[in-house]
């Protein structure tokens, strides 16, 4: 059991060794930061500068909405009731029923 161990820990190590190899480490410098961003901007693809773009159309359409909304939101004022225009004298149904009699007098009493 033992040397299983050794055996796997020996193929382990070459294979950290064969990692090493193949990624070395970057030199850090003076213009590190910068060329690690530059990769990172070249691999973004079109579709990513698409999305971004469509974000921000969305969130001004949707302020631009709301905006509207707001502005265009009839303003509520407060109606009076039945019994207010009542009590007031200022009905508009016995103002309809005022103008009824009103015709049908003028037809039935023509001057």
């Amino acid at each position: 059991m033992s040397q299983d161990r050794e055996t796997s820990a020996a193929g382990l190590d070459r294979l950290f060794s064969a990692y090493r190899e193949a990624c070395p480490d970057p030199e850090p410098g003076v213009d590190f930061m910068p060329r690690l961003w530059q990769k990172i901007e070249a691999r973004r693809s079109f579709s990513y500068r698409l999305k971004r773009l469509a974000r921000g159309v969305i969130t001004a359409a949707a302020a631009a909405a709301l905006a509207m909304a707001l502005l265009l939101a009839p303003q509520h004022r407060a109606t009076p009731s039945y019994l207010e225009l009542l009590a007031a004298g200022q009905s508009h149904d016995n103002i309809a029923d005022t103008e009824i009699v009103q015709s049908s007098y003028e037809v039935e009493n023509p001057r």
